[in-house]
């Protein structure tokens, strides 16, 4: 999986300083109070939910609920009249 330059200099802050990785990422919410309580539980706990944080958020990841996933259309060599049932010789 491709990191943006973003992501890659988040996990450098979030070894470093997990909260503030957290707070770069995903804004002043839940998983900021989590990763707070983890980096004053242990540095080791708060350095891996940074990590996973910036990871599972990551830049280049397509968003699949936001449209993040484009179709496209894949050549076949199927017969343009597909008939159905036994084959019956005559």
């Amino acid at each position: 999986m491709a990191y943006s330059g973003r992501d890659i200099a988040l996990f450098v802050i979030a070894f470093f300083f997990p909260p503030l990785a957290v707070f770069i990422k995903r804004g002043c919410n839940i998983d900021l109070l989590i990763n707070v309580c983890l980096t004053i539980l242990g540095a080791i706990p708060g350095v891996i939910h940074g990590f996973y944080i910036v990871h599972k958020y990551n830049d280049s990841f397509e968003d699949l609920e936001h449209g993040g996933l484009r179709y496209q259309q894949v050549p076949s060599d199927e017969p343009s009249h597909v008939g159905y049932g036994a084959n019956q010789s005559s």
